[in-house]
């Protein structure tokens, strides 16, 4: 049990910078590059949800990592373990609530006429929750930047002390 727990505390930098890579290349160049070379709007929508929602779950398994692995280690630290539990219920958060929700609303929106009335509605509800999903995908890259420099310098400074 000792080396599962000494595995995980190693693997909680390195399953970080991973989760920071992976969000930049799916947020920044995969999203991006779907919306710039498929022709329709709505199949450019479904690949991203689609996209998302997979990502979403590996990020799950990330969060849970490096909890674990934060739980497991020697030095526990209370900040640490909590800004990674914070990741992880965003992860959650993104997986069970604001994925379906743009999903949902994205369906709607190609569902019906753009002379329907409830076509604003819908528009609107879509709108909304793509710009909190940025606003938290924005939050989380910080994050996951500043705990990466956190733990690169935890690490530096436990190896100078050896």
């Amino acid at each position: 049990m000792k080396i599962i727990k000494k595995i995980l505390a190693e693997l909680v930098l390195p399953f970080l910078i991973s989760w920071l890579f992976m969000s930049v290349l799916v947020d920044i160049v995969t999203i991006p590059t779907v919306f710039k070379n498929v022709s329709s709007l709505e199949e450019a929508g479904k690949v991203g949800m689609s996209v998302f929602g997979r990502f979403n779950c590996f990020e799950i398994f990330l969060g849970a990592i490096i909890l674990l692995g934060l739980l497991s280690s020697e030095k526990k630290s209370k900040g640490l373990i909590s800004l990674s539990a914070a990741l992880l219920l965003l992860a959650f958060f993104y997986t069970f609530y604001m994925t379906p929700q743009i999903t949902q609303a994205g369906i709607m929106v190609h569902k019906i006429a753009v002379t329907d009335p409830m076509y604003e509605v819908f528009q609107k509800q879509h709108t909304f929750y793509h710009n909190l999903y940025r606003s938290f995908d924005s939050v989380k890259l910080l994050v996951l930047f500043v705990f990466s420099g956190i733990m690169i310098r935890t690490n530096v400074l436990q190896k100078e002390n050896v």
